[in-house]
């Protein structure tokens, strides 16, 4: 903050003092001074930045001319300033209305009801999130407890965003035989790729946000080919790479240790954020036990995880 405030002075100090040494007009003055003032805004609180630039632009005059400083400067720094506020405070709301996209995959039995509690529990509300659900295909049950946390958050929330369900073939039934594991595998790889890349309808036109910010899936096989695709494509830079990061969180049930999609998760280190919620896995693994997610924060013991 200090070098940044300091590099804004100088900024203003050199380039008032070469605006001035060489008699610009009106224009030149104008355009250099706007650029210095959302240099500094940008980068600095609002205040810190225009105060440094406006002293460090006086030094600049002070040093040249020595003697009064130029009106047209005083009027041109007097008139950008609120136009660089107004650049700023566009900016930092822009920033705010950024919309979130997350990718979450449900899957049969407990691993959904699981998931849905845990996003009820640490729900952030934001007009501008989006989450996208991805089931496998006949979790008929899957898709009727998303539905009722849906309506929920619509009918106790002021902005619960908006949300989206794509259905893939599953990969991996429960008690399937390993030997046609792969098929299914496959099968699931090609639906999830368009699920990965294709923006979601209910994002408003001409946003940014067309991918993943974070997938998250808590146990269920699909959830290890939903990372595995993610992963490939940041590899091959595909996507950006601060896109489609992998949280994994291990299923409460699971105590002494990991799921078979934990433990593919964990070997291959596709998930780039690893928690559990027992302290013996915790320790027989090396990662991060983040306490009873499916519990309300109040209640929970663990590591606190942001």
């Amino acid at each position: 903050m200090v070098f940044l405030t300091l590099a804004s002075a100088f900024l203003g100090a050199a380039a008032s003092a070469l605006l001035i040494a060489t008699s610009p007009g009106t224009a030149a003055s104008a355009s250099g001074l706007l650029i210095l003032l959302l240099l500094g805004v940008l980068l600095l609180p609002v205040s810190l930045a225009c105060l440094a630039i406006f002293v460090g632009a006086g030094f600049g005059e002070a040093l040249v001319l020595g003697k009064d400083y130029p009106w047209e400067t005083i009027i041109l720094t007097a008139v950008l300033g609120p136009v660089a506020l107004f650049v700023f405070v566009e900016r930092r709301e822009a920033g705010e209305e950024r919309p979130i996209y997350a990718l979450i995959v449900l899957g049969s039995g407990g691993h959904t009801k699981e998931m849905l509690l845990m996003m009820g529990n640490d729900f952030r509300e934001s007009k501008s999130s989006h989450r996208r659900y991805l089931v496998s295909s006949g979790d008929t049950m899957s898709l009727k407890h998303l539905e009722a946390f849906e309506k929920n958050l619509q009918d106790t929330t002021d902005h619960p965003g908006t949300y989206d369900v794509q259905v893939v073939t599953r990969a991996r039934r429960v008690h399937q035989s390993l030997l046609s594991t792969p098929i299914s595998a496959i099968q699931s790889v090609v639906g999830i790729i368009p699920v990965l890349l294709s923006r979601p309808k209910q994002i408003a036109p001409g946003s940014p946000i067309d991918l993943p910010d974070v997938i998250f899936t808590n146990g269920p096989a699909t959830g290890f080919f939903v990372g595995l695709v993610a992963h490939i494509l940041r590899i091959f830079y595909l996507v950006p790479e601060n896109r489609m990061l992998v949280l994994f969180i291990e299923s409460w049930a699971r105590v002494t240790s990991l799921s078979l999609t934990g433990k593919l998760l964990y070997y291959t280190g596709i998930a780039d954020m690893f928690l559990v919620q027992h302290d013996n896995v915790a320790n027989k693994y090396g990662v991060v036990n983040a306490g009873w997610l499916v519990l309300p924060p109040s209640r929970r013991t663990g590591e606190v995880v942001q």
